[in-house]
């Protein structure tokens, strides 16, 4: 199952102080309440983020983005087109816009927009370390004016701050887990903490994540038992109550928001392997999880410059995908050998993790 980030926040009001609010759809995060279907976690359609939008992708599948200041330009995942490759760690390089549909929800109603390109970052690789876990959708007209788009969080101080998530994945609880029956699409949000980098988990042996690319979170119940990264690491947090959330299928390429900018976008998560910490012994969002967001920050850069290619460099950055999958075919591609802005890895992916 496609895994993403599944909250935004432009507001950087603690959820408690917010309104409750009375579910409209329904797809979700999995959540610190008992409940999947708590209205204090669901935002109204159209009511707020309206810039964060629902990615349909061809075999019912279902991904999160979100809009850019170009206005044109989506902010997702490159897992969420690696379908067809998984169990390699051949990365898919030119997925097939026209089986991507992205959907804005607007007061009083839904607009759907085509995409003309979908642009993986040169260094995605579909393998353990889930780095460069990247990819923007260039729409082929402006996306609509009631539309918000979000600017980048370029800071380098992350850790340590509260960021809330919005997406639109699987329901479910941490007590739980996801609810795998749920199919329909609601937007939710909730907030966590960045507690660490992701190559913490490179000393360990279960990743070659490239350093700074990466923010780690973990699914917090309160009880010490079920913080992974106190238990596993040291880094004791017991998390924010029931504002806390956890990242579920369909959230990937979802944002994370500190003071209303794109901190984070939703690439994966996986269980402790430690017994009797994840609360259900499963990778399925329970209590005592971790998960992996790729670090804005780190590839500010990259997006920034492909908002502003034009022709010319959309020309070259196809002629370089292509060179690309014929070395593949030989068995010489590197990763980082198509770079053509100044950015580089971030990171998401299955096996491990989610």
């Amino acid at each position: 199952m496609i895994f993403s980030s599944i909250l935004a926040s432009v507001l950087a009001l603690p959820l408690a102080d917010a309104p409750v609010l009375t579910p409209p759809l329904q797809l979700a995060v999995s959540v610190s309440a008992e409940d999947a279907d708590d209205p204090r976690y669901i935002v109204p359609a159209g009511e707020q983020y309206t810039g964060v939008v629902l990615l349909e992708i061809e075999d019912d599948e279902v991904c999160t983005g979100t809009l850019l200041p170009s206005d044109r330009h989506i902010l997702t995942a490159a897992h969420c087109f690696e379908r067809n490759a998984e169990g390699s760690d051949r990365p898919t390089r030119n997925p097939d816009p026209d089986q991507v549909t992205v959907v804005f929800f607007l007061p009083g109603e839904e607009i759907a927009l085509d995409v003309s390109r979908v642009i993986m970052h040169p260094d995605w690789r579909n393998d353990e370390g889930s780095n460069a876990d990247l990819a923007i959708l260039e729409l082929v007209e402006s996306a609509p004016e009631e539309a918000e788009h979000y600017q980048l969080y370029r800071d380098r101080n992350e850790v340590g701050q509260v960021f809330t998530r919005v997406g639109f994945g699987t329901r479910g609880t941490g007590e739980w887990g996801e609810d795998e029956d749920d199919e329909e699409s609601i937007m939710r949000q909730g907030k966590n903490r960045y507690e660490a980098l992701g190559e913490i988990f490179n000393a360990a042996g279960e990743a070659e994540t490239r350093p700074g690319s990466q923010l780690v979170y973990d699914f917090d119940s309160g009880r010490a038992e079920n913080d992974a990264l106190g238990v596993e690491f040291g880094q004791s947090d017991l998390g924010l109550g029931w504002r806390e959330i956890g990242s579920s299928g369909g959230d990937s390429g979802g944002p994370a928001f500190i003071n209303g900018k794109i901190a984070g976008v939703s690439s994966t998560g996986m269980s402790s392997e430690v017994d009797g910490v994840d609360v259900t012994g499963e990778n399925d969002t329970s209590f005592g999880e971790f998960f992996f967001d790729t670090r804005v920050s780190f590839f500010a850069s990259y997006i920034d410059g492909v908002m502003a290619e034009g022709p010319e460099e959309q020309s070259e950055r196809e002629s370089e995908w292509e060179s690309a999958e014929q070395s593949e075919g030989e068995g010489a591609w590197q990763p980082g050998l198509m770079v053509v802005f100044v950015a580089i890895a971030g990171g998401f992916w299955l096996g491990r993790r989610r």
